[in-house]
């Protein structure tokens, strides 16, 4: 393992969004970077710690062959952070096609896992695993649909991974509002009174309970460096609540 001088950490989701700036923010106070999306984050090449496999993964088979090439000569990593994800269907739930429904799973819960066995696998040591969740998976709130079911799973599954995995330590991450694509997508839609948390939502763009990826990234970062401290391991925690950030 690296000082906390320099940590070697590995990023999923690094194309855009909260991946991309945490990302730059890692590699900008000097750490490795290794980061994985389907997309190449080009800005991030400028880096010379930057090292960058490309996967779909919502193509499982696609992503043992990307993980082997992205960890390649790496002895340990002191940080995983589980961030790709998507929204997949936003509206009824008996409308969502199941075939969209397994597609959300994949990408928000299964990719996860695969990585997860892959990077143990190696034998590699492993100091911290933290997964980016979201308040969906615990309030159920109307129209969330897929995004809610798996994130609930997500959390479930780093609960799991912490009984399992005691020397490592799990943690599923709310970040609150980023004004991600995500949340771009959600206030682009029409009202609709069968879902008011979108109205929560579009209240709280463009002011500072909405940030950035980039300006949500610093504080994301710190909250990483303190979940040892503040939780147990495999728990679910909102960024929000966590008593350093009240």
């Amino acid at each position: 393992m690296n000082t906390p001088a320099q940590q070697t950490i590995l990023i999923t989701g690094v194309s855009a969004g909260i991946g991309n700036a945490l990302a730059r923010h890692y590699l900008e106070h000097g750490h490795r970077v290794l980061g994985i999306s389907r997309r190449r984050p080009e800005a991030l090449f400028e880096y010379a710690a930057f090292r960058f496999a490309s996967a779909d993964l919502g193509q499982p088979e696609a992503i043992r062959p990307a993980l082997a090439e992205l960890i390649g000569g790496i002895g340990g990593l002191d940080l995983v952070i589980l961030n790709a994800g998507i929204l997949g269907h936003f509206g009824e739930l008996c409308e969502a096609a199941l075939s969209d429904l397994n597609h959300t799973m994949q990408v928000n819960v299964w990719a996860n896992k695969l990585i997860l066995d892959g990077l143990f696998d190696t034998g590699m040591t492993i100091g911290q695993v933290a997964a980016i969740s979201s308040g969906a998976a615990v309030n159920g709130n109307r129209g969330w649909s897929g995004y809610s079911i798996s994130k609930a799973a997500l959390n479930m599954l780093i609960k799991l991974y912490g009984r399992e995995r005691p020397d490592t330590h799990f943690c599923a991450l709310s970040p609150g509002l980023v004004d991600t694509i995500i949340l771009e997508r959600l206030c682009s839609r029409e009202p609709d009174a069968r879902y008011p948390s979108l109205d929560v939502i579009k209240s709280k763009r463009n002011t500072p309970e909405m940030p950035t990826p980039e300006q949500a990234a610093p504080e994301l970062a710190r909250a990483m460096a303190g979940l040892a401290r503040l939780i147990e391991s495999g728990e679910y925690a909102d960024i929000r609540l966590l008593p350093e950030f009240l």
